[in-house]
């Protein structure tokens, strides 16, 4: 940031507190003597409050429940609640009264009437500025990109006043951002200069004094000094400003609303993949969102995982309460450092190490880091079982192993983008990831790549693969599974005693129906495998029988969790639409870019991007799916799966996962679909029916004999 930045900065920053305390010196003046009234009153309603306490009978005046010395009524408002009362009675009658009536829809009338008037007056230049403009614009031309006088002269003065504007108000925003100190002096100010203070110190002491009185009668009262100390805001306060702020909370209000509807559908997703079996299978036809179900179910299974071994973290520390177990995290991290901790087998090699110590040399210092094992005892029982502290040490390892990995628990044959991230200060790390956060976080990881070979138990494809034996738990996604593994019919041919790897001798089933061994810590299998098909007989028997197969019937249409945006959405859509038709026939007739077209066109991206934010952030669809067994032998469930868009659809993955390989052989042609032959007419010519190679056509003349 340059001095000139720095110093307008630091002067914009003085003249906004100084403006704001001759503003409280000169009209907000009251505000300060009332905030010395409602500390006199606090005072006394404390006093009040401690003799009551101490059970003394004193009677000690309270000034409470005075009416306020220091501000008069500017409204109209009744001083008892008998008058409230006489006044709400009449004011009701007044609304119903017919007199009154007709005299209100006279005064709209002559309102209207004056309206109307200004509106008739000025329609008729609205009508020759429009013919105006419609006769400049019809004209036709090829100036390709150059810009009309008129909107020169738009972007030259843009540039010389709202650029700079704007560059400033930016820049500022940011110096405050920096400088939080300076925003909570402004609230401060105006806080006080608002009466604020006066407020909040007349609700702590009529607090403190109803709590040791009880005195309902003096509610009114006190309702009314509320009316009082809020005339400052309502009459000596420009409304206008009042609109901005009103605005920024109904929007916090409707926002929260919509982001507690989107985290009750993730709950209710989740609750429906805990139903799931460890290996689970989307089906649904082409356009469906099978790969989409699939994706959202194992990004929601990775945060699960994540929040189990949290879970189970702390009921292993308060089964030894009193263990140092930080300093056992200090020494996992160390060696996950240093690589000499690196799986789930591993950590439980380094724990039986330090028992074999222990049970020789009986040091709590060096194997239990000083835990007083004398007075605190080494096992827990909860009568089922007795666990020793190193089996505890055992089970806490592998889960705070599961829980603090940096990078993703997602292992896949697809590229998944996971946003889950690990804070940490030194101590105990917290993993986060909300998928509704306002901004995406720069931290994020990609699954990791699925080598088909650390999954098989039988013949590897490279039988020398470093990975092998390596995969002990996570979330596996297949997509395509079918074309992976094949079924009975598409694998006839092949021989389980081939040399080679195949899909009958690698072992890939086995592991299916073993994959939780290696994976279950503390009792919980920390594995699930997520496939999809477009039908489920593609994937073979034998394997498809252990799944759950999630049948997609029909997805919903877009619906929005944001309350009351109905309004908004209606004048975006409106906006949007009838532009598209203005700017397709002007870049029909004409290549400049003209004004009219150019204002028009900003305005109408400003709100299609607000629109495109609201639904991509507060969007969802609704899957109908039908929940049945693998062997297909019993009645399918019906349930509904959420998708909610910024969970799912924020680059989270690409549909066209195996495009890369369609599109290496495309780069290898010179050819495109604008070279194909076309036919001649309606109806084909031999010749143009051989052009196709088209079984269907070579197999008919080969069974007849005929000549090609």
């Amino acid at each position: 940031m340059d001095r000139r930045q720095i110093f307008l900065n630091i002067a914009t920053t003085f003249i906004l507190l100084a403006l704001a305390v001759m503003l409280g010196a000169s009209i907000y003046y009251k505000s300060y003597i009332r905030i010395g009234e409602a500390a006199v009153d606090f005072w006394s309603c404390c006093r009040h409050f401690f003799i009551h306490l101490f059970r003394h009978r004193i009677d000690t005046p309270v000034s409470i429940n005075d009416k306020s010395n220091v501000l008069e009524w500017l409204i109209n408002w009744p001083e008892t609640w008998e008058l409230f009362l006489h006044r709400t009675r009449a004011y009701g009658n007044a609304l119903i009264d017919k007199q009154n009536v007709l005299e209100w829809l006279a005064h709209v009338y002559l309102k209207m009437r004056r309206v109307s008037k200004v509106l008739i007056m000025i329609l008729p230049f609205f009508v020759a500025l429009f013919i105006l403009v419609v006769q400049i614009y019809k004209k036709p031309n090829n100036k390709y990109n150059v810009d009309t006088k008129p909107l020169k002269a738009f972007k030259w003065m843009a540039d010389r006043v709202y650029q700079p504007i704007k560059q400033y108000v930016i820049g500022y925003k940011a110096f405050l951002q920096r400088h939080s100190q300076l925003v909570w002096l402004f609230f401060l100010i105006w806080g006080l200069n608002l009466n604020f203070g006066g407020i909040l110190l007349s609700a702590i002491g009529y607090y403190l004094y109803f709590a040791s009185s009880f005195n309902f009668g003096s509610l009114y009262m006190q309702f009314a000094k509320l009316v009082m100390d809020l005339q400052i805001i309502l009459l000596k306060f420009p409304w206008y400003l009042f609109l901005p702020l009103l605005w920024a909370v109904f929007h916090r209000w409707r926002v929260n609303r919509a982001l507690a509807h989107l985290r009750h559908f993730e709950a209710q997703n989740c609750g429906f993949i805990n139903e799931l079996p460890i290996v689970s299978m989307v089906c649904g036809s082409m356009g469906k969102k099978k790969t989409t179900a699939l994706t959202d179910m194992a990004l929601s299974q990775n945060v699960m995982f994540r929040q189990e071994a949290y879970r189970r973290l702390i009921e292993i520390d308060v089964k030894f309460p009193n263990f140092p177990w930080i300093e056992f995290e200090r020494q996992l991290k160390t060696c996950m450092r240093y690589k000499t901790v690196y799986n789930l087998a591993t950590i439980r090699h380094l724990v039986r190490k330090k028992q074999v110590r222990f049970d020789k040399h009986w040091d709590a210092n060096k194997q239990l880091y000083g835990y007083d094992f004398e007075r605190f005892g080494l096992t827990y029982d909860d009568k089922l079982k007795t666990i020793t502290i190193f089996d505890a040490m055992e089970i806490y390892g592998q889960l705070y192993f599961i829980y603090v990995l940096q990078s993703s628990l997602l292992v896949s044959n697809y590229s998944i983008r996971d946003d889950g991230v690990l804070q940490d200060m030194g101590n105990f790390p917290i993993y986060y990831n909300n998928f509704f956060a306002g901004e995406r976080t720069r931290n994020y990881h990609y699954a990791h790549i699925l080598d088909f070979d650390t999954v098989r138990l039988g013949k590897k494809v490279l039988e020398d693969n470093p990975n092998i034996g390596s995969f002990e738990f996570g979330v596996v996604t297949i997509t395509e599974v079918g074309k992976e593994r094949g079924n009975t019919l598409e694998l006839k041919e092949i021989k389980k005693g081939s040399v080679e790897a195949n899909q009958k001798n690698d072992g890939f089933n086995a592991w299916l129906k073993m994959c939780r061994h290696p994976a279950t810590v503390d009792n919980y299998p920390f594995i699930k495998v997520f496939t999809d098909e477009q039908r489920p007989e593609s994937w073979g028997a034998d394997a498809r029988d252990l799944c759950d197969i999630v049948n997609i019937v029909s997805t919903s249409k877009r619906g929005l969790c944001l309350p009351f945006f109905t309004i908004e959405d209606m004048l975006c859509d409106w906006a949007y639409n009838g532009f598209g038709r203005l700017y397709q026939g002007m870049r029909f007739r004409r290549g400049d870019n003209t004004l009219l077209v150019y204002i028009f066109k900003n305005i109408t991206a400003a709100l299609r991007r607000f629109q495109k934010r609201i639904y991509n952030r507060f969007g969802y669809g609704v899957l109908e799916i039908e929940k049945e067994r693998g062997t297909m032998d019993a009645k399918a469930r019906k349930c509904k799966y959420y998708l909610m868009d910024y969970k799912i659809y924020s680059d989270r993955f690409a549909t066209d996962c195996f495009n890369g390989y369609f599109a290496d052989k495309a780069m290898k042609t010179n050819v495109g679909i604008d070279d194909y032959p076309e036919y001649d007419g309606v109806k084909a010519t031999v010749d143009e029916l051989h052009q196709q190679h088209s079984y269907f056509i070579e197999g008919m003349y080969k069974d007849e004999g005929g000549d090609k």
